[in-house]
């Protein structure tokens, strides 16, 4: 390593001045190379030299060599330059904080140690940039003039859970998120605040470039009680609970030999053999809805039901076709051919 040493002196002196500044006056700093200036030892805070590799100077901060504000990103700002960049050049994460508390990291998934065995967590070579926040909570907030009240942003809670809540259309707002505690998670769609605000589920069409909507999920009106309506091709509110401006399909089963129905059956063909129906409890499945119908060449027996009549009975006849449904008590023929 090579040292050169030199003494500046200044000399003030009253009525002396120069003109120019000579070469001799010049102060020098000891020189090294990047890996010369690793392999000191015994540094005191505030010594300084210059780096042959990097063309920086170097000063000792008492823990590290830092460079000084000749290649600094100052706080006023920086005129930048190509291949400028604010980060970190080895594998250590970079942190950005404000009142002391991190805000921002920037890394490797296992950098920052962040690596779980879990789906989609197990890849430590994956760069991140990890959101964070006091308390084990963060948040991300968009500008949003517009917005009376809501201002978009994500966020966590303290139950671990994950949200986006946002503003519509000035005044009204829409949240999306993960919901529950204790193992008990649930996903919710919020629109709001008036009772009528609908989900609209749309496709685009590069045809004509124009948004077709599916379906649609919103309240009956603007108030306070207003119902669930759920529209499919509708275009507008349905006008029912459930509305659907096209076909519809149930599942359809054909049997031959016995069968417990469950909630994977609707219809059910009996169509030869010998076969007998047994219906679930009543009182699991409130107003499920069971169509039955019999061409064996006989009388068929199923679980006891209430007829149309009041009485009771456990025959599907032969050329029947039965509607059952569930009145949470027993089950119910509310219509037969």
């Amino acid at each position: 390593m090579k040292k050169v040493f030199t003494l500046l002196i200044f000399a003030l002196t009253l009525n002396v001045s120069y003109t120019q500044i000579e070469a001799g006056l010049l102060f020098s700093l000891t020189t090294a190379s990047t890996l010369e200036i690793n392999s000191i030892t015994g540094m005191q805070q505030g010594q300084m030299l210059f780096n042959t590799d990097t063309r920086e100077l170097f000063i000792f901060n008492g823990s590290n060599w830092v460079t000084t504000t000749n290649s600094n990103w100052l706080l006023t700002g920086n005129v930048g330059s190509a291949g400028s960049f604010l980060g970190t050049t080895n594998d250590v994460s970079m942190n950005i904080r404000s009142n002391n508390v991190s805000m921002l990291e920037f890394g490797r998934r296992q950098t920052l140690g962040l690596v779980q065995n879990y789906l989609d967590y197990t890849d430590g070579n994956q760069y991140l940039t990890y959101v964070k926040g006091n308390n084990g909570v963060s948040a991300l907030q968009f500008q949003a003039d517009a917005a009376a009240f809501y201002k978009p942003m994500f966020f966590t809670n303290s139950d671990g859970n994950f949200r986006l809540k946002g503003s519509a259309a000035g005044t009204d707002f829409f949240e999306i998120g993960s919901n529950g505690v204790s193992n008990n998670g649930e996903l919710e769609f919020i629109i709001a605040d008036d009772g009528a605000e609908p989900f609209l589920f749309k496709r685009f069409d590069y045809r004509d470039q124009q948004l077709k909507e599916l379906f649609r999920i919103q309240g009956s009106a603007n108030s306070l009680n207003a119902k669930p309506r759920v529209g499919v091709n509708t275009g507008q509110m349905a006008n029912s609970t459930f509305q659907v401006n096209g076909s519809m399909s149930t599942a359809i089963t054909r049997i031959n030999s016995s069968i417990t129905l469950t909630e994977d059956h609707h219809t059910i063909i009996m169509t030869g053999g010998f076969p007998n129906i047994t219906l679930p409890n009543a009182n699991s499945c409130l107003g499920r809805m069971y169509i039955i119908k019999n061409y064996t060449g006989s009388n068929r027996s199923c679980s006891i039901y209430r007829t149309d009549n009041g009485g009771t009975s456990t025959q599907i006849r032969n050329g029947g076709c039965y509607v059952l449904q569930s009145d949470g008590v027993e089950w119910q023929q509310v219509m037969r051919d």
